[in-house]
């Protein structure tokens, strides 16, 4: 039995309610990680909604996907290459590039003999 599998176990036992507190933390921790098993549970959250609207229950709502476009993945790369450059030059501002003695003059050094 794969990883993946065992965490589907999880996901339809916690849809039941049949996980203690701390499984339920570690699945919770699980699904902020891996996007095949957040992909599993909303599929049988899915899944539950369309029975329960076949069944005629009142209140049964899909809930859509949400799916990152190729601009939208674009520009939030592009945001986070500025960020990093943004910090990289924030950092040899306060601190200096490699030999500059910024950071490095204020280390104290051990002489060995």
């Amino acid at each position: 039995m794969t990883d993946h599998e065992r965490w589907a176990r999880d996901i339809e036992a916690d849809l039941d309610g049949e996980l203690t507190l701390a499984e339920q933390a570690a699945l919770a921790r699980h699904l902020a990680v891996c996007p095949t098993c957040a992909g599993t549970r909303a599929s049988h959250l899915e899944l539950r909604a369309s029975l329960a609207r076949a069944s005629g229950h009142p209140r049964a709502k899909v809930m859509p996907r949400q799916v990152l476009r190729g601009r939208t993945l674009a520009l939030l790369a592009l945001l986070a290459a500025l960020a990093g450059a943004g910090g990289g030059w924030l950092a040899h501002a306060r601190w200096g590039g490699p030999g500059s003695g910024g950071l490095e003059a204020s280390r104290a050094t051990i002489d060995i003999r």
